[in-house]
């Protein structure tokens, strides 16, 4: 079954409008959030011990200042995607509610930091470093114009002893850099060697306090992330209610086995996969959180197996799923509802027909709007 997530701005466009297109039974929802609103985003291509990371974040500032650090478990090629990636895996991960009816200046010594190679690939320079010690190579980079913090070299001196590489990139200045504050720039990607699929955030912690994470993942299998809780949301409801509750939570938005043959329009998607992957079906996850800076860790995505999760009812929600919504792991129907808990666009109140849930989904939009005054209705609606 397919496992999405509805956003909150189409669902209030189309109760706010007089008539809302149902034609197809159900509300379409926008996929905006997905292209402007996390502070970065990527799509990881996975297979034989071979990752593609595509990387887009956002940046809030002069494109002169901006600069980016990359550890990486292996040396990579470097490359850029079609800006419209992002924009194809919105579309293909959207969602139907149901409604019944680099800068080339001076160069220091290399000493104890190697470059390895320097280019310019589409609108950003980029260098690829080895380094020793982690007090030289933050020197390096400020050197050479990337602006790196000095409390960041532990952080730099882990990654050195696992023997990592490093990507730094910055932006080429003038028209190139426009679209880079939207996130719409041409997506840096990285292709390395790696036993695990990786995607590195604790570097992140030195430059933002909170980060919203937003990750595509097509493997042999439905992924999760090995050093965060997860979750699973079955139901585009309950992300409009329960997504979000909680800070380093991965929320699992959607999952599905996905073949080629279903990416006949999605142009950019379907060279990419031609490029990258061999098989003719793949696993796609998207995990969607809001990690603060003390919680930043390089993230390992592993295979999900349920044997490896205690879930007491065998609802289809672990134990530590349950804990995450406050539902019974001990029943499979919370609210008693005779809809088990994963399915249930509402857990914790019982379905009561079609006039029911259209209120449920109003007062859910007005509460987006105005906290206030959607907080008054729930109280009475709920009394």
């Amino acid at each position: 079954m397919k496992r999405s997530i509805s956003v909150a701005l189409a669902i209030i466009l189309s109760l706010i409008t007089a008539t809302p297109a149902l034609a197809d039974g159900g509300f379409f929802v926008s996929e905006v959030f997905d292209i402007y609103q996390p502070s970065q985003k990527a799509l990881i291509l996975y297979e034989n011990n071979r990752e593609d990371l595509i990387l887009s974040v956002r940046y809030e500032g002069n494109a002169n200042e901006f600069a980016w650090v990359i550890p990486l478990p292996n040396y990579p090629d470097i490359d850029v995607s079609d800006p419209e990636l992002f924009w194809e895996l919105a579309s293909l991960t959207r969602v139907i509610i149901p409604t019944e009816g680099l800068s080339c200046g001076p160069m220091a010594p290399a000493g104890p930091v190697e470059v390895l190679e320097r280019e310019v690939v589409g609108p950003y320079d980029v260098a690829i470093l080895s380094a020793k010690d982690p007090t030289a190579l933050v020197n390096w980079l400020n050197f050479n114009g990337y602006a790196f913090p000095e409390e960041g070299e532990e952080i730099l001196d882990e990654y050195i002893k696992k023997e990592w590489y490093f990507v730094a990139a910055s932006i080429n200045t003038g028209e190139e850099a426009t679209g880079l504050a939207e996130g719409t720039i041409e997506p840096l990607k990285l292709s390395f060697d790696s036993d695990e699929i990786v995607y590195p955030l604790r570097i992140t912690s030195l430059s933002s306090e909170q980060s919203e994470v937003l990750l595509y993942v097509f493997a042999e299998q439905k992924v999760v992330p090995k050093e965060y809780q997860f979750l699973s949301l079955n139901r585009p409801e309950q992300v409009i209610n329960y997504a979000g509750n909680e800070e380093n939570i991965f929320y699992l938005e959607y999952e599905e086995q996905v073949s080629l043959e279903q990416l006949e329009f999605y142009y950019v998607l379907y060279e990419l996969w031609t490029t990258s992957l061999t098989g003719d079906e793949y696993h796609l996850t998207k995990l969607r959180a809001e990690v603060s800076a003390d919680k930043m860790v390089d993230i390992e995505l592993i295979r999900y197996d349920s044997k490896d999760y205690l879930d007491s009812d065998g609802d289809g929600w672990s134990d530590a799923e349950e804990a995450i919504m406050s539902t019974n792991p001990n029943k499979v129907d919370s609210d008693g509802d005779n809809i088990w808990d994963p399915e249930d666009p509402y857990p914790f109140i019982r379905q009561r027909g079609p006039i029911y849930r259209y209120s449920v989904y109003a007062i859910t939009a007005l509460s987006l709007i105005s906290p206030g005054i959607g907080l008054f209705l729930w109280l009475i609606f709920l009394t």
